[in-house]
């Protein structure tokens, strides 16, 4: 029997995540456990269905009907996963890892990257330079004791034992302010940058293929692709792939690429990494697209008040793009927004967590309301507007 609601929207949802090792279906499960809070607070129903875990393709994916008195959306969501190429970056033992993996985030000082940085965003030279901090702040403590202790003993001595205190250090209380997982994220950003990991030159080739696939076969209403933190990097080499293999991929689709927290310019402003300003002027080129940037200050893991695209020259291009500068105060309790100031991680996942106040930027309302992801980037305004959400009030 046919819906006899005025609006019926049927959306599909490309997800690319960030860098965390917590498995696809439990992303999965935290995104529905949003989605039903969020439900709650626009005032309509969430009807979620099993999710399928397809690990032998890198994805999980999970169709959602949510209704209200006078529509009903219907959303397929799929979620690309790369955990498992971030799990042997963050899995190995220590203090390997750290011998590993710390001669690759230095190479960003040597290399002039950090310097581009600090032109696109000071904020994220500041994350840039932060575990480098802490470090030397460490090797401070460390030498200083052993040389206080043991320096009349033995040169030597004081030395190893300096050395071994400061590795003490960066594993623990290292853990607790992100030292080794932010060397371990800069291990991967190299590689991904000097395109070292086989790996992830073919994890590119698997997405673009089943973006092919998911685009070709979906008859939608609209198509959402999501970026968040280095997911947006991860899109757009998949996009660029697909596109360069089927070009009118996007004719006659309304698409929408939602970079949350962006981390592309962290790969593609590095000297190493020019081949992804090639892949972005790709995704560019299609007019079908809207690319949707949303920032928020309170989120060092991102460029904030940086263009984009002006960065690596790019000035022209045919897509759409809109800027959105938010707030998360305003849209979290004072108890949630306090808890996630202590954290910068957690600050950078906000942008794909549930809100507890009604904000334009709410992700689960892009994923699975009414409202078409396009237009509450052009007019944002239209959450006090639209009747199908006032409709659906209380």
């Amino acid at each position: 029997m046919p819906d006899s609601r005025d609006l019926s929207i049927n959306r599909l949802v490309l997800n690319f995540p960030g860098f965390e090792t917590t498995t696809p279906v439990h992303q999965l499960e935290r995104l529905l456990a949003g989605g039903e809070k969020t439900a709650k607070l626009w005032g309509y129903d969430f009807s979620p269905a099993e999710i399928s875990d397809n690990r032998e393709e890198y994805k999980a994916e999970i169709q959602c009907r949510s209704s209200g008195e006078n529509w009903v959306a219907d959303t397929r969501y799929v979620h690309f996963s790369w955990d498992d190429i971030i799990g042997k970056y963050e899995n190995m033992p220590y203090p390997k890892s750290f011998f590993r993996h710390l001669p690759a985030y230095l190479s960003f000082f040597f290399d002039g990257s950090v310097i581009k940085y600090f032109k696109a965003s000071k904020r994220y030279w500041g994350f840039t330079i932060y575990p480098l901090l802490l470090m030397v702040l460490f090797a401070v403590i460390s030498f200083g004791l052993a040389f206080f202790a043991l320096g009349q003993v033995s040169i030597i001595l004081s030395i190893l034992s300096g050395f071994i205190g400061f590795l003490i250090l960066c594993k623990w209380p290292g853990d607790q302010f992100y030292v080794n997982l932010s060397v371990n994220d800069w291990a991967f950003a190299r590689d991904m940058c000097r395109r070292s990991n086989p790996e992830i030159e073919k994890r590119y080739e698997e997405f673009s293929n089943h973006v092919i696939h998911e685009l070709e076969n979906s008859n939608v209403d609209e198509v959402l692709i999501v970026g968040h933190s280095f997911g947006s990097v991860w899109a757009v080499a998949a996009l660029a792939n697909a596109l360069e293999q089927k070009p009118d991929l996007f004719s006659g689709k309304r698409v929408t690429f939602l970079a949350l927290g962006s981390s592309f310019l962290k790969i593609s402003l590095v000297k190493e990494a020019r081949h992804f300003s090639g892949f972005l002027e790709t995704v560019l080129s299609k007019p079908e697209l809207l690319w949707h940037e949303i920032q928020t200050k309170t989120d060092f893991i991102s460029f904030y008040k940086s263009d984009p695209f002006k960065p690596l020259g790019i000035v022209e291009f045919a897509a759409e793009l809109v800027v959105h500068r938010v707030n998360f105060k305003k849209a979290l309790s004072k108890v949630r927004h306090k808890k996630m100031m202590r954290s910068m991680y957690l600050a950078h996942r906000q942008y794909i967590l549930y809100c507890d106040k009604r904000v334009h930027h709410d992700f689960q309302l892009r994923c699975f309301g009414p409202l078409f992801a396009k237009d509450l980037a052009i007019n944002p305004g239209i959450i006090d507007t639209s009747r199908h959400l006032n409709q659906a009030d209380d």
